[in-house]
């Protein structure tokens, strides 16, 4: 696809997010979908031997096996949550040649992806299933918040109301990162309701199965409970502009940030990247295209080898 119409980029400034439809055919989404079968069989395999499961539910399609199997224990799907896996179907996705079109729209022709992407199995009526209001901003260096960090939300499967797709805050990115804090009991930073702004609507937002959710990075977003029998399967992934802070090994351009400054403190700061514990790399490219990373060995070299530097602490 040729990427984002004037009408949709300006309905994506103007309200921090924006659902495209119709970004994938099923042939881009069944290459993670295989990476997610293979590592769900194997992972079946050893909680058998375990005594952990009694049968590996294979009759079950898609949708419902993990369902099925988080019914006996939820070890297996907690093994998968977030970027755990480190497949070539999720190298192919994120390097899909029509999310990077959308993805350029926004954040312009040299651009970064993030190494570490987000799998979602959203199991029926599991405490970890919701995410608590939050922006994505909250995660990441302060000196980002104003700069465009896109997250593209795609869900594997028809994402609904009923099984616990995103709602956001329409118009609530222009102004400053909220208050969060640290979830009790759940990796999770969230805004408390007191601090989401006042009046403001919250819009639901399906996305069938081959769309995608664009966020901005100060977007409040939110997912409630799966009521439903089946599994949400969904990704999130990262884009940015190369003149943005980045780790990613690259030439740097004139006007591109550079690290500076020994700590936040120091008026001249700049980070080495705007979320420092993931690993970026150049993903697209017109000026350096010698540089962009084109091969899943790279991409799991580069996941492997990446020194996790901590998260600055802006939330203690």
């Amino acid at each position: 696809m040729p990427g984002l119409s004037e009408n949709q980029k300006a309905f994506f400034h103007r309200e921090g997010y924006l659902m495209v439809p119709d970004v994938f055919d099923d042939a881009d989404l069944q290459p993670p979908i295989d990476d997610i079968n293979r590592a769900i069989d194997e992972r079946v395999a050893t909680l058998m031997a375990e005594g952990k499961l009694s049968r590996d539910y294979a009759e079950e399609d898609f949708e419902r096996r993990m369902a099925r199997i988080s019914e006996e224990t939820d070890e297996l799907a907690l093994s998968m949550w977030d970027g755990r896996l480190n497949g070539p179907g999720f190298f192919e996705l994120i390097t899909n040649d029509k999310l990077l079109d959308v993805a350029e729209s926004l954040c312009g022709e040299e651009l970064i992806a993030s190494s570490v992407y987000r799998l979602r199995p959203k199991i029926p009526s599991h405490n970890k299933s919701p995410v608590p209001w939050h922006q994505d901003s909250a995660y990441f260096e302060p000196y980002c918040d104003k700069a465009l960090v896109l997250t593209v939300w795609l869900p594997l499967v028809d994402a609904t109301e009923e099984n616990g797709c995103l709602w956001v805050i329409p118009r609530a990115h222009t102004g400053q990162v909220l208050p969060h804090r640290w979830a009790d009991g759940k990796p999770y930073l969230e805004i408390d309701e007191a601090d989401l702004p006042p009046g403001m609507e919250k819009v639901c937002c399906p996305v069938p199965r081959g769309g995608a959710l664009l966020l901005t990075n100060r977007t409040p977003h939110v997912s409630f409970d799966n009521r439903t029998d089946r599994v949400r399967w969904s990704m999130d992934l990262r884009y940015q502009s190369a003149a943005l802070p980045t780790n990613a090994d690259i030439t740097r351009l004139a006007g591109e940030s550079e690290p500076r400054g020994a700590s936040p403190e120091d008026p001249d700061f700049v980070p080495i990247a705007c979320f420092p514990p993931e690993a970026d790399f150049l993903v697209r490219s017109r000026q350096r295209p010698d540089e962009v990373v084109d091969s899943p060995a790279v991409f799991a070299a580069l996941r492997e080898r990446h020194d996790k530097t901590p998260l600055t602490p802006r939330w203690k």
